[in-house]
């Protein structure tokens, strides 16, 4: 049963994972219509606002596609100098190209002040997650705490995926309105992704601490 829900979790986050790349990649076709932009028709004459939004698409999908293979011995070795270079590349472009543009962003997201604050959370969050990863293991070389707060850190990554699957529902299905959906959607899709990650932490607690106890031992060789 155990085994079950990590592998139903784990093709989850891949699901979502291949999911954002599959729609950030989609705007840059640069059609001004496509959907979020066509909402954003006031800004597409920001040349700092346009240059923020693909600088944080661009590196989004940067940032998704070097985090998953992290977490996954059998892919990149975890002591393994291309796991450390592949994890620098993730945590750069979080900490310097794609939580700062979004947080900028969040001063313009639909849904005002409420929304703002919501998006503004989203990015500090996103962002803090993925500074204590990198520190319990560049810092303290804890594997396990490093561990548990990438996968804090990559669940934080898919919100964009919370965000597209909760706002149609909201809209289709519990008929919410416009107005409130956008200011329950800058919340309830990074609280829902924070859930799911203590989940998967949770469930995979005993193979963390087999993995650090492994990691350990290996540096001592």
């Amino acid at each position: 049963m155990v085994k079950l829900l990590k592998y139903t979790l784990w093709s989850a986050v891949f699901f979502c994972a291949f999911s954002l790349v599959y729609v950030a990649a989609q705007y840059f076709t640069f059609d001004s219509e496509h959907h979020f932009l066509n909402m954003k028709k006031d800004m597409l004459s920001n040349p700092i606002w346009l240059a923020a939004f693909y600088v944080h698409l661009a590196f989004g999908i940067v940032s998704v596609l070097s985090g998953l293979p992290l977490f996954f011995q059998k892919l990149i070795p975890f002591s393994s100098g291309l796991h450390k270079k592949v994890g620098k590349i993730y945590v750069l472009a979080i900490l310097f190209l794609t939580g700062p543009t979004g947080f900028y962003l969040s001063f313009q997201a639909e849904g005002g002040w409420v929304a703002t604050i919501g998006f503004l959370l989203m990015s500090m969050i996103w962002m803090f997650f993925t500074y204590k990863a990198f520190w319990w293991i560049a810092v303290q070389k804890n594997i396990a705490k490093h561990y548990k707060w990438m996968i804090r850190s990559y669940c934080f990554t898919l919100s964009g995926v919370t965000l597209r699957v909760f706002t149609p529902i909201a809209m289709h299905y519990i008929d919410m309105d416009a107005a409130l959906t956008l200011k329950v959607a800058a919340f309830l899709p990074w609280i829902i992704n924070i859930v799911i990650g203590e989940l998967i932490i949770f469930v995979n607690r005993h193979s963390i601490h087999a993995l650090a106890v492994k990691y350990q031992k290996d540096e001592k060789r």
